[in-house]
C-alpha cells in the first residue's frame, strides 16, 4: 500500500506541475461542490444474505479546486447505513438485528474534456485514493469496527450544464450542472473488499469567491 500511496503522490505532483506550467489558466470557476445520490452494489458476497438485497443507496458530498479547464483535484465523503439480520453467535444461524455503517473518504483527480467555457455537455474521467471506515453492530453482540487499508477508486461521467451566471465582476461567475457518473471502489480489510460498483446522480455547482 505504501507503493500505491507513492504512485498517487507522484501523480498529484505531476498534475500540479502541469497546472502551474500552463500560462493560460482557466476560464472556468475554480471552486466546486457536489451533492451526490449513490446507487451502490457492494462486493461483499454475503451482503444480500444479511441485508435482503445486493444493492443499497446513500448520499455523498464532494468538493474540488479546478486548476485548469481540464483538471481538478478534490475530496468526497459518503455515508451508508443499512439494517438487516445478523448471525447468532451461539448457533451460527440468522437472527437478531444488525446495523452496518460505512463511511468512505476519497481524494481524487479528474481530467475534464472541456474545450470551451460555453460547452454544455462535459465528459470527465478520474481516479484517486480511498479509505473506508466500517461499524457493524449485531444485537446482543460486541460492535465490530475499524477501517480498511488504503485502496483506490476510478470514475467517469458526463455533466450537463443547466444554468450559469455572473456577478458584479468578470471573475465572479458560476455554473450549475446535473451529472451522471459510474464509479468503482476497492478498499480491503483482511481478505474482504468493502468497495464495489456505484452509479451516481448528482448536482454540481462551480463558482468563484470574488
Amino acid at each position: 500500500m505504501l507503493t500505491l500511496a507513492r504512485l498517487a503522490a507522484v501523480l498529484v505532483l505531476g498534475l500540479l506541475v502541469t497546472a502551474q506550467a500552463s500560462a493560460q489558466g482557466t476560464d472556468s470557476p475554480r471552486w466546486t461542490y457536489e451533492v451526490r445520490g449513490i446507487y451502490f452494489r457492494p462486493d461483499l458476497p454475503l451482503f444480500s444474505t444479511f441485508y435482503g438485497d445486493n444493492h443499497t443507496t446513500y448520499f455523498g458530498l464532494a468538493g474540488s479546486y479546478r486548476f485548469l479547464d481540464q483538471l481538478e483535484l478534490g475530496g468526497e465523503y459518503g455515508l451508508m447505513r443499512e439494517h438487516g439480520v445478523g448471525v447468532l453467535a451461539n448457533s451460527g444461524t440468522l437472527g437478531g438485528s444488525v446495523e452496518y455503517r460505512l463511511d468512505s473518504f476519497h481524494v481524487f483527480a479528474n481530467w475534464i474534456f472541456q474545450n470551451a467555457s460555453t460547452q454544455r455537455v462535459v465528459p470527465y474521467l478520474g481516479g484517486g485514493l480511498l479509505v473506508m471506515r466500517y461499524e457493524q453492530a449485531v444485537e446482543l453482540q460486541p460492535t465490530i469496527e475499524g477501517r480498511t487499508n488504503p485502496g483506490w477508486s476510478a470514475r467517469g461521467g458526463v455533466r450537463f450544464q443547466i444554468a450559469s451566471g455572473s456577478g458584479p465582476t468578470d471573475s465572479a461567475n458560476w455554473r450549475g450542472y446535473m451529472f451522471v457518473e459510474a464509479q468503482h471502489m476497492s478498499a480491503k480489510v483482511d481478505d474482504w473488499n468493502l468497495g464495489g460498483n456505484a452509479f451516481v446522480l448528482g448536482f454540481r455547482m462551480e463558482f468563484n469567491f470574488d
